[in-house]
């Protein structure tokens, strides 16, 4: 054995940690059991056996989910799971379908919610599948990174699950002959921005799952195309815009006459009446009542052929210091509190990511190919939704990566205290993936209640 081999067998060894014989065994009986509508689906006995082993490690206590720790926890030579997820040609997607079949049956809901987010994995280097320099939040700077468009499902009792991820290929890399024959890209991938992405994610997503919302930060909700698909599909949204969105404002009794101001969502809410906007207490937190205030508004959006009604919803914290801008579509009559309960869900797809990335590695593909990238995530994602069915199952709440869970979703304690901070409202980033810390607003909020603002009055300033 070279000397090379020795220290990554060594590694791989210290990675296990207290896995024993008989964790192993236990974990691959009910994991068997569990992986069957999966295995099925699989054509060769050898591809079902490494299809349990990798999930198998990925729900372990591995410190590392990748490939190598996985096989010397299996007793085997690491080139043979290398090939099952990086150089294989399984087909993934029926996978992901049995996946989304099973999430509908347990947590399915009419009204449930489609959250859509991007997340970037720090990769050095240039031939791993979609690497560029471009921005990675973990680092919170430009640097080399792959980006995945993924999507989770908010359903019964707020339960969520991640049931789609699509890799995002940059320009240049398909334009790059060399490059994508080298990662196997298929010859029919065409360059698509990450709303164009969302956009086929959601409509596969209409076709398998019963949903009534979709939400997505400004990544997706800048894009007027990805809301007009989402209306077209018969769906609600409630998406983040830029604070430069410009927006026609229809004041009562001018509803179907075309506004002749235009402004910016930011010069709107700077002239909102204090009466406009309504206090909502979300819920009782350990530290107090937890509340916020918002407002909405019919407005008209600028379209090639025309202008289109939608709902401007702002949201804020009560020191004015965070605010949301949103552009919505719902039912006429539709609350406040419901616009404002749905942005609070927001924060699930951010919580699963922490769960499937500290729990079954989802940020821990060390593959190159666009197959690899595609198995390693369909394995992370079955395998994180095996640990949501036990932990269900064994009545036990999700814990984050340092395995501390919050039952209130209060991530409050999160913000940086910062007694020199600026005292004027600002933008929030669009999430934590580029770079902001984690608000207090996305938060699990089951019972808005709206009231007129009492404290308006004299907090009228932010808004001068």
């Amino acid at each position: 054995m070279i000397k090379g081999e020795r220290k990554r067998r060594k590694a791989a060894k210290a990675a296990i940690g207290g896995v024993t014989t008989k964790d192993l065994g236990e974990s691959m009986k009910r994991i068997k059991d569990y992986a069957t509508p999966y295995t099925e689906l699989l054509e060769r006995s050898e591809l079902r056996e490494h299809f349990i082993e990798m999930v198998t490690g990925f729900t372990s206590d591995l410190e590392r989910k990748s490939v190598e720790p996985i096989a010397v926890m299996h007793g085997l030579g690491r080139h043979i799971l290398q090939h099952f997820v990086g150089g294989s040609k399984w087909p993934w997607e029926p996978l992901m379908q049995q996946e989304r079949r099973e999430v509908t049956a347990e947590i399915g809901a009419a009204d449930g919610s489609i959250i859509l987010d991007g997340s970037a994995t720090p990769k050095k280097g240039t031939e791993t599948v979609g690497v560029k320099r471009q921005w990675c939040g973990r680092l919170g700077k430009q640097d080399n990174c792959v980006i995945g468009v993924y999507a989770a499902y908010v359903g019964k009792g707020d339960a969520a699950a991640l049931v789609a991820s699509e890799l995002y290929l940059p320009e240049e890399w398909v334009k790059d002959a060399a490059r994508r024959e080298a990662a196997f890209v298929p010859d029919d991938v065409v360059y698509r921005t990450q709303p164009e992405i969302a956009r086929e994610i959601v409509k596969t997503l209409a076709r398998e799952m019963p949903f009534t919302w979709v939400m997505g930060d400004d990544e997706y909700g800048r894009s007027k195309a990805f809301r007009d698909e989402v209306r077209e599909l018969g769906k609600n949204y409630m998406m983040d815009v830029p604070k430069n969105t410009v927006v026609r404002h229809v004041r009562k009794g001018t509803v179907g006459r075309l506004p002749k101001k235009r402004r910016s969502v930011e010069k709107v809410v700077r002239h909102l009446p204090p009466g406009e906007w309504s206090t909502l207490h979300v819920r009782d937190g350990e530290k107090g009542p937890v509340n916020v205030r918002a407002a909405m508004m019919p407005v008209m959006t600028e379209r090639g052929s025309g202008w289109v009604e939608e709902t401007f919803v702002v949201i804020e914290t009560l020191d004015g210091r965070d605010r949301w801008y949103c552009m919505a579509h719902a039912a006429p009559g539709t609350p406040l509190s419901e616009f404002v309960r749905r942005a609070g869900l927001r924060h699930r797809i951010e919580e699963t990511f922490e769960e499937a990335k500290g729990e079954v590695g989802l940020d821990h593909f060390e593959t190159r190919s666009w197959q690899g990238w595609y198995h390693h995530m369909t394995l992370s994602l079955i395998s994180h939704w095996f640990l949501l069915r036990e932990k269900r199952r064994l009545g036990k709440k999700s814990a984050g990566p340092d395995h501390q869970h919050d039952p209130h979703g209060d991530r409050s304690s999160l913000l940086p205290a910062d007694a020199a901070a600026p005292s004027g409202p600002r933008e929030l980033p669009p999430h934590p993936e580029r770079g902001g810390a984690p608000s207090a607003f996305p938060s699990t909020w089951p019972d808005c209640s709206t009231s007129p603002s009492s404290a308006m009055n004299r907090e009228s300033h932010v808004f001068q």
